[in-house]
């Protein structure tokens, strides 16, 4: 997320229960390198010129299958959706390439309620990626940045019925904090719960 992707957070960072946060804030917008790299792996802030590539990526529609929102029709839709989603400063979203082909999509999501720490969501990989260690090489970049820039946590989630998504994530040594109601409405009608997971900052091993 280089430059900063900003954006209207599709949820808040924080799905516990309770006040504001007592915690210091940690800093935001985050400062981002222009590029995060892992091997072959490489992660920059999203450009509208991603677009057509990411579309392209995400076109099996098991990519979006427990995704909320509407389905984009063409990579202007998609990249008029990201932008905005953007627009309100609290969401900064990341291209996700490998060996420099477009693979998919992050985000990272600050709560202003709770600033204490982060929310890293909206990931959407092809599923063609999907268990080669793409997520977990591109959210540990991103963990290392958000807990060097002062956050006490971060925070995942995902559709309690995405079984396989909360797999990836008991992976990078988060705590299950459990299922809770969440405000977004599936594509089917039903509403969504999320389980929610978080990892602190005492229980991150990287850099």
């Amino acid at each position: 997320m280089d430059g900063r992707a900003a954006a209207a957070a599709q949820a808040p960072a924080s799905a516990m229960p309770g006040g504001p946060a007592e915690n210091d804030a940690m800093d935001w917008p985050v400062r981002f390198p222009a590029e995060m790299t892992a091997g072959t792996i490489s992660v920059r802030p999203y450009a509208s010129a991603d677009a057509a590539e990411l579309f392209s990526s995400l076109r099996d529609e098991r990519a979006w299958e427990h995704i909320p929102r509407a389905i984009p029709a063409d990579a202007a839709s998609l990249d008029e959706s990201i932008r905005l989603r953007l627009a309100d400063g609290s969401r900064m979203t990341f291209t996700i390439r490998q060996g420099g082909q477009v693979v998919g999509m992050t985000s990272v999501l600050l709560d202003p309620r709770d600033p204490a720490g982060a929310e890293v969501g909206g990931t959407q990989l092809d599923p063609g990626v999907w268990g080669t260690g793409v997520n977990a090489a591109v959210k540990r970049l991103l963990f290392g940045v958000i807990f060097r820039h002062g956050a006490d946590w971060i925070q995942l989630r995902t559709d309690e019925r995405n079984g396989r998504s909360a797999a990836a994530i008991r992976k990078l040594g988060a705590t299950d904090l459990g299922v809770h109601q969440d405000h977004r409405v599936r594509r089917d009608g039903t509403r969504r719960r999320s389980r929610i997971f978080r990892l602190n900052r005492t229980q991150w091993d990287g850099p």
